[in-house]
């Protein structure tokens, strides 16, 4: 169950991204045709949070490892910013809604990662040493482990000790 879980979490993770370049080929569309989409653009922007939400709750249900969580938390809190905040002061202080096209990029780039990323835990078996107690293997932290000089920590000291 937990495989196809983390599949589908790796789709949503692929969805993610795109509907962040579909929202910019919707503004593409307001600024170069003679139609205005922006109300379209606002209604898919606020329902494009829906996208980050599923992808939390879905790495707690496919035991995603903590780093990729931390992403996952970080990419729903920028959207909600990107979409509500900016919508609440665009006009009363619209210097910083300028940032709203910024903010994209970085949701962008952020989505990218974690979509890429993806593949790696998708992959990745989910199972607990025996050693580890309670403590995800490093075949579950995948690509996403933030520590990735821990791992070489252990091989420093194991060379180092005295036999």
């Amino acid at each position: 169950m937990i495989k196809w879980i983390r599949m589908l979490y790796l789709i949503v993770a692929w969805l993610f991204p795109v509907a962040i370049l579909f929202q910019v080929f919707l503004v593409g569309l307001s600024l170069f045709t003679t139609q205005p989409y922006w109300d379209m653009h606002i209604g898919f922007g606020h329902s494009i949070v829906l996208l980050p939400a599923l992808q939390v709750l879905l790495a707690y249900l496919g035991k995603i490892p903590s780093p990729a969580k931390s992403l996952t938390w970080l990419s729903l809190g920028l959207c909600l910013i990107q979409t509500e905040v900016f919508a609440m002061i665009r006009t009363a202080v619209p210097t910083i809604a300028a940032f709203h096209p910024v903010l994209a990029l970085v949701l962008f780039a952020l989505a990218m990662t974690i979509a890429w990323r993806a593949r790696t835990v998708v992959r990745a078996e989910v199972q607990m040493s025996p050693t580890s107690q309670g403590q995800p293997s490093m075949e579950e932290k995948g690509s996403l482990a933030s520590d990735e000089l821990g791992a070489t920590i252990p091989a420093i000291h194991n060379s180092t000790r005295r036999v």
